[in-house]
């Protein structure tokens, strides 16, 4: 059975059977990658430490056929600060969440590896950066980076330029924003600064500047990323 080295974050683990554990790894070569880690769950085990969610390293495993075993983990960042505050790991499991979603085996997932890597960091090292804000662009870019950027310049239905200080509202089904004349049913506002917070994020990232409306951009985000993955994500129930 050949060896290989994986650079991972633990997306979810599963106990099974009596000492051992089920890992769902994130690659960015491989993408989603489901680990057997042996005896982990014992007190003395040298793979306790790996088989956590969160936890980031070079994971050494055996491959027979199409299953891996975990035999080693070279730990690089456990991201242990977002365990001490209940609020924060729920953002953190929402995005890992997200990640196993959209992630498939045997399918590169680079961009989606950074994405994950850096909204991880701030969400545990930047204790001024409000945590729901973090979840936002962590969703904003994920739409991005997964093929369903959504249209926030033109009218999804008439093609008019919206200018940001008119808002707007969003369809959740067209993708993008609407104007005035066109909406119709129950779409989704967003004020001006709301729209334009998430035209910024798009080319800036994490060094756009937080507002104030992070629960109303949230359902907005939570609403659209979760009907393209055609899925609901349990720990959003938790969140805002």
């Amino acid at each position: 059975m050949p060896s290989e080295t994986l650079q991972a974050i633990v997306l979810r683990v599963a106990n099974y059977r009596d000492r051992d554990r089920m890992l769902t790894l994130l690659t960015p070569d491989k993408g989603r990658v489901d680990v057997l880690s042996r005896g982990c769950r014992r007190p003395k085990s040298c793979l306790m430490a790996a088989s956590e969610n969160f936890v980031q390293g070079e994971f050494v495993v055996f491959r027979n056929q199409d299953r891996y075993a975990l035999t080693s983990c070279n730990v690089s960042e456990a991201f242990y600060p977002v365990r001490l505050d209940a609020y924060r790991m729920t953002c953190g499991a929402y995005m890992l969440q997200l990640a196993q979603a959209a992630a498939h085996p045997g399918q590169e997932a680079e961009a989606l590896y950074e994405l994950l890597t850096d909204s991880l960091h701030h969400l545990c090292y930047n204790e001024d950066e409000n945590p729901l804000m973090i979840v936002n662009v962590f969703l904003l870019l994920f739409a991005a980076d997964n093929g369903y950027r959504p249209r926030l310049n033109h009218c999804v239905y008439c093609q008019k330029e919206i200018s940001p200080a008119q808002g707007a509202y969003f369809d959740i089904i067209e993708g993008g924003i609407c104007c005035r004349g066109c909406a119709k049913g129950a779409l989704m506002r967003l004020s001006a600064k709301q729209l334009q917070w998430m035209r910024d994020v798009l080319v800036d990232g994490f060094d756009t500047p937080a507002i104030d409306d992070d629960k109303t951009l949230f359902e907005v985000l939570r609403r659209y990323v979760e009907s393209r993955l055609e899925t609901t994500i349990k720990s959003s129930k938790f969140l805002p």
